[in-house]
């Protein structure tokens, strides 16, 4: 069992989560977001909400979620045919067509994951709303929360709806449905749940003595300075907590692992073998992205006929088709954006073992950009179930899912794997080594 730090520090303190600077907290006006002085990371902001709107968020989209699986998304009709598609289909028709592994990946990411988000929130908002304790395995779900959410893809997936209905208009007419309209709105719903979930909230999901948690300064407290060349937060002993963003002591002579005493989470200065498990997963990453730019990730078969596309060859039929604005967007999502994350994490990776001092903000900034836009490269994954599982009409048009749509959602998964396991702290670290 990991022990457990004696006690939070006060909550006068911030700790910057990419730089590892450490800030007095400053009083800021509603709708202010405190930056780090050293990088610009966003620290924290200053806003509250009740927990009644939360939860009427997340109720309101719990119920969206029900109805987006209950009817049709889209209607494809061709030569008097018309064939509709709902959101377990395109899962369905991956798995029908031996892409278990891909079909796993859409249902976690389009399906279970943000449905968790928003039952998990469920789970944790109704006590505090009925000021309550917090519920029991409050922490336990608070870690599953942290984990599931870069994976809760829901705005990736309506993307991936629009881009099919638009790529589908040459081939036949395609129609809008109930579920189409109603999964938009869920993912509107999930967004505001999420972000009206404030700091403040957060730590009363888990305690409702927010000074016993480290909870934010009370309103009138005097104005203090901010520290001119902030030392970094394992410099004065202590660390900060990756789930709940909770500052704590980290004694320096104890060898066992040490829980945050808010959440349960394993609290470690620096990311355990960060730089080797990087660089064993983008090497896997470089691996996997031959195969899936080189094999087919699609057939489209008309009347008994069709050729395979790879992505750039399906980028090129777009071209051709005149739908430029549809292939620069598929272009970016399946080609720039995971060959720009292999490129920019290759080069934090080296710049670190070499204990490079250059622009050491600047290369956070990259950082923050791969690790905001990384996931939009499921957008291709996504197209191909929700076009698999509509076209199907026989011999008039069927399309069929290709094995390098496998490998290419691996090079996503391995990917965001890489760049969560990348630690940007030790981009700093040089600087405070170097003479």
């Amino acid at each position: 069992m990991p022990d457990t730090p004696s006690r939070p520090l006060s909550p006068e303190l911030a700790a910057c989560p990419h730089c590892d600077a450490l800030h007095q907290r400053q009083p800021l006006a509603r709708g202010q977001v405190a930056l780090c002085s050293r990088c610009a990371t966003p620290l924290y902001e200053s806003r509250s909400y009740a927990p009644l709107l939360p939860m009427v968020f997340v109720l309101t989209g719990l119920l969206l979620f029900v109805i987006a699986n209950s009817y049709p998304l889209h209607y494809l009709e061709l030569a008097g045919r018309v064939q509709a598609s709902t959101l377990l289909d395109g899962v369905v028709a991956l798995w029908q067509s031996d892409l278990w592994l891909m079909a796993l990946l859409v249902l976690l990411t389009s399906l279970l994951a943000p449905l968790w988000v928003l039952l998990a929130l469920l789970y944790l908002l109704w006590p505090v709303w009925q000021r309550q304790p917090p519920p029991p395995a409050a922490a336990s779900i608070v870690r599953t929360l942290s984990l599931l959410t870069p994976w809760s893809m829901s705005g990736v997936y309506t993307l991936g709806l629009v881009i099919a209905i638009v790529k589908l208009r040459d081939l036949a007419s395609v129609m809008p449905g109930i579920g189409l309209y109603t999964y938009f709105a869920f993912l509107l719903a999930s967004i505001a749940a999420q972000i009206t979930v404030d700091a403040a909230l957060k730590r009363r999901l888990l305690t409702l003595d927010t000074r016993q948690a480290g909870g934010q300064r009370a309103a009138g407290v005097a104005h203090q300075p901010a520290l001119a060349l902030p030392p970094t937060a394992r410099e004065a002993g202590l660390g900060l907590c990756a789930c709940c963003n909770l500052l704590v002591r980290m004694p320096v002579a104890t060898k066992a692992a040490l829980a945050c005493p808010q959440c349960g989470s394993l609290l470690h200065s620096r990311k355990p073998a960060s730089l080797s498990q990087t660089w064993a997963l983008l090497l896997t990453a470089v691996l996997l992205y031959l195969p899936a730019n080189l094999l087919p990730i699609m057939t489209v078969i008309r009347f008994g006929q069709g050729d395979p596309d790879t992505i750039l060859s399906g980028i090129q039929h777009l071209l051709e088709n005149g739908l430029w604005p549809l292939a620069l967007l598929i272009f970016y999502a399946s080609i720039v954006v995971p060959m720009m994350k292999i490129v920019v994490l290759s080069f934090l990776l080296l710049s670190v073992q070499w204990r490079s001092s250059w622009r050491p903000k600047e290369r956070t900034t990259l950082y923050r950009i791969i690790e905001s836009f990384g996931h939009w490269s499921m957008v291709d994954i996504f197209l191909i179930s929700i076009l698999t599982a509509l076209v199907q009409l026989g011999t008039l048009s069927t399309i069929e899912p290709g094995s390098g749509a496998t490998f290419f959602g691996l090079v996503v998964v391995a990917t965001m794997l890489a760049t969560q396991r990348f630690d940007p702290r030790l981009i700093w670290d040089a600087l405070e080594q170097s003479p």
